[in-house]
């Protein structure tokens, strides 16, 4: 697994490409954030269009990530799952825990508007 990093308005976006799984050996997500929210960055998006698997290791990493920037009042956001992704966190219900977009600019309009509406 590996990410490309990109900053768009206020958000990181991450692109995974290839498999988030505990043996993809990369650099984790986890990792990643840490250091995003120990530069300041609050709201982070993760894309996942490139993204052809992931496992139960995965899943916790992107937790973990969610706590992580929860903690600092910061947010995650999904986005570019495919239809097999979609039905894993719909099965798993992890679809009401995650911030799920169809598309990074959907994800990207979302965190502006919520930039918007927060005094």
């Amino acid at each position: 697994m590996t990410f490309k990093s990109e900053i768009v308005g206020t958000a990181t976006i991450l692109h995974v490409h290839g498999t988030m799984t505990a043996a993809a050996g990369e650099r984790g997500l986890r990792e990643i954030v840490r250091q995003a929210v120990a530069d300041g960055v609050r709201t982070v998006i993760v894309n996942m269009a490139d993204a052809t698997a992931i496992d139960s290791s995965g899943v916790s990493d992107l937790a973990s990530a969610h706590m992580i920037l929860a903690n600092s009042g910061g947010m995650l956001k999904l986005c570019g799952l495919s239809k097999k992704l979609h039905d894993i966190f719909g099965v798993t219900r992890l679809d009401t825990v995650f911030d799920i977009h169809e598309t990074e600019a959907d994800a990207v309009a979302s965190v502006d508007t919520a930039n918007r509406s927060t005094p």
